[in-house]
């Protein structure tokens, strides 16, 4: 599998063929790629082809996706996995329900994302040194260290201000409220008596998965178990929700995978990560490279009404 990175402004990308429907594949050629890179009748030609490899495949694999292997994190793992929790923007996402760290066997985990940006890939596994330490590992699952999340830029115009980001992650969080007195290093223009805080930033970013019954459904962290995979890991730390309850199930499991229960949770044979790896059932192509940006505009209105 070709993985130059290029420099014309794109990025190779690994898309799932065969395994999804013939639209889906069509529609993020279309949508992703440089226009007029590929006609139509080829497309359709090489999807039919890697189906009949897929077909083959669900039929002498089906029912291996309910043999998951899920082990313990090793002793030195455990305690630097923890810390993680300790973080205090963690508390939100653990006090839903019960979430658990665990080792999760990378190649029968269930994907619904179609495609990997091995640009990306690269370059994690360029931040890791050969024989990466648990430090690292947990640091890379965790997203913290020097794999912590790019830079972002404010900018500054028309009453408005613009976030930029080459994470596709970046997104607003929140906006509250607090006392003036709580902002250091700036004196407003005047006697404050509210100041309002617009938090802009990244989710927890964890490598993290859903069980719904045998079945685990990789949710996030897609490229960092791609590369851990392509450095010879089979093993991945993963924090761990359980779902098989089915009412918790309705607000846990990807959208994508609500969408289409039979497809992912009860089919013989969902699309698996080792997938992503198997060159009959995938195609390299350049996607074009884009930055994440965010508008903020605030919106001040005065009146008056009548006092109660």
């Amino acid at each position: 599998m070709d993985t130059n990175i290029d420099e014309d402004g794109s990025n190779p990308t690994a898309v799932l063929k065969g395994l999804f429907p013939l639209p889906k594949f069509i529609r993020f050629i279309k949508e992703r790629c440089p226009p007029r890179s590929f006609d139509d009748p080829s497309l359709v030609a090489e999807w039919k082809e890697a189906r009949a490899v897929a077909l083959n495949v669900i039929k002498e694999e089906a029912g291996d996706v309910d043999s998951i292997g899920v082990r313990e994190l090793s002793e030195e793992m455990k305690p630097l996995a923890e810390q993680v929790l300790q973080q205090p923007s963690m508390h939100r996402m653990i006090s839903l329900v019960p979430r658990r760290w665990c080792m999760v066997e990378i190649d029968r985990l269930v994907v619904f994302q179609e495609s990997v940006n091995l640009r990306h890939v690269e370059q994690i596994k360029a931040s890791l040194s050969p024989d990466p330490s648990a430090q690292e590992i947990i640091d890379l699952v965790a997203c913290s260290g020097v794999h912590s999340h790019p830079a972002v830029r404010c900018t500054q115009a028309d009453g408005g201000y613009m976030f930029t980001s080459a994470s596709n992650d970046l997104r607003f969080l929140d906006v509250v409220t607090v006392e003036p007195d709580a902002i250091q290093n700036f004196t407003p223009i005047g006697s404050a008596s509210h100041a309002i805080v617009m938090y802009v930033g990244f989710s927890d970013n964890v490598i993290s998965a859903t069980r719904s019954g045998n079945r685990i459904i990789l949710t996030n962290g897609s490229h960092r178990v791609y590369a851990l995979r392509e450095l010879g890991f089979r093993y991945v730390p993963c924090l761990l929700t359980d779902v098989s309850d089915g009412d918790v199930s309705e607000f846990l499991l990807p959208a994508a995978v609500k969408q289409d229960r039979q497809f992912y949770l009860d089919a013989p044979r969902p699309p698996l990560f080792k997938d992503y790896l198997d060159a009959r059932l995938t195609r390299v192509v350049p996607v074009i490279r884009k930055i994440s940006v965010l508008k903020a505009k605030l919106d001040l209105q005065k009146s008056s009404v009548p006092a109660l």
